[in-house]
């Protein structure tokens, strides 16, 4: 599978992959239109094992870069690339671990399994995919084949995140002859920015700027800049107040320059927090004491495919499989993990 190129929006290759797979399984594959958001080459498969049972479990197909021309490497306790590419072990491993445990039942266990797997695309840009899946009614609970924490930890609450952007209005002028005439959106952006908190504000929740641009020319006084940032939390009201405090610093550096500013939020994704007790975590728990794991619920400031899930009202936890440093060229998956995380997705369909 990592052999596959395919970045968000470029899934299809891996669709393809899965799609015959699984059909000599006789499980039934059906794709939505997700893609379509985006203008992208695929959209999420949604596949049915048996009756499709109460069950789901997913993992996405796009990787964050690409992973053309890789070369994997596998050693005695583990799977690497050649360091030219990433291994893309995010997220394919999820991709084979539930593609194994599949041909595992059906083929060599013959046992019936009733159960629904998901392919979701471009989890690494805007969890597009996941966002847009039409979850079967049947589906109580889902499990997401993605965390790089290793088997037995599980992200059981996870950060929520809001985007926003400042589009800051000033009015330009000579910067020699007349500046006195201009009003400098980059000085409006920069004064709002200095009154903002920023960074690790408490425990679990941050805010960042991650861009700021404008100006045409260095001696034009510039009349248009854009910035853009965002918050995360845990607790969702907190963000919205955040990006709140956000928008009144733009608009009273504006207004004390005599410039104007359009402001904009987007939510990436929102928060969840599910109980250690909840049914979708006790069910993983039992599963992985019975494997020898200890079960270790965290607190994520990432958003993944759980997240999208949770805000469904499908109660979903993103399961530890171990491909660790994720996006980076040095990304590796210990065998061991990748074995633990097969047994983990075979315990939840056949418990």
């Amino acid at each position: 599978l990592v052999r596959i190129d395919a970045t968000s929006d470029r899934e299809r290759g891996v669709a393809d992959y899965v799609r015959s797979f699984l059909f000599p399984l006789g499980i039934e594959v059906q794709e939505d239109d997700a893609g379509s958001v985006r203008g992208g080459s695929s959209g999420n498969l949604i596949c049915r094992a048996g009756s499709g049972g109460d069950l789901l479990l997913t993992a996405h197909m796009d990787t964050a870069r690409p992973t053309a021309d890789l070369t994997p490497v596998v050693t005695e306790d583990r799977i690497t690339s050649d360091g030219s590419t990433i291994l893309g072990a995010d997220n394919r491993a999820g991709v084979a671990v539930i593609l194994h445990t599949l041909e595992r039942l059906i083929r060599q266990e013959r046992v019936p399994v009733d159960m629904t797997a998901a392919f979701t695309i471009c989890e690494e840009v805007d969890l597009t995919g996941s966002k847009k899946l039409a979850i079967p009614d049947a589906v109580a609970c889902a499990f997401v084949m993605d965390s790089s924490t290793r088997p037995g930890q599980f992200i059981n609450r996870s950060f929520g995140a809001c985007r926003w952007q400042a589009d800051v209005h000033g009015r330009a002028a000579h910067a020699g002859l007349a500046p006195e005439e201009g009003v400098n959106a980059l000085l409006i952006a920069s004064q709002a920015v200095v009154g903002m908190e920023l960074g690790r504000i408490a425990d679990e929740t941050v805010a960042n700027v991650g861009r700021m641009h404008g100006g045409d020319a260095i001696n034009i006084v510039p009349d248009h800049a854009v910035v853009e940032g965002e918050i995360r939390s845990l607790d969702e009201g907190r963000i919205e107040g955040l990006v709140a405090d956000v928008q009144q610093s733009f608009e009273r550096a504006a207004q004390k320059a005599g410039g104007a500013i359009e402001f904009e939020e987007f939510w990436d994704f929102r928060p969840y927090s599910l109980a250690e007790d909840a049914e979708v975590c006790r069910r993983l728990s039992r599963v992985l004491e019975e494997l020898g794991l200890e079960p270790e619920p965290k607190t994520s400031a990432g958003g993944s495919d759980a997240n999208s899930l949770n805000a469904k009202g499908l109660p979903a936890v993103n399961v530890g499989i171990g491909a660790q440093n994720p996006h980076a060229l040095d990304e590796f998956i210990l065998l061991e993990d990748l074995a633990n995380a097969a047994a983990i997705a075979t315990g939840l369909v056949t418990a």
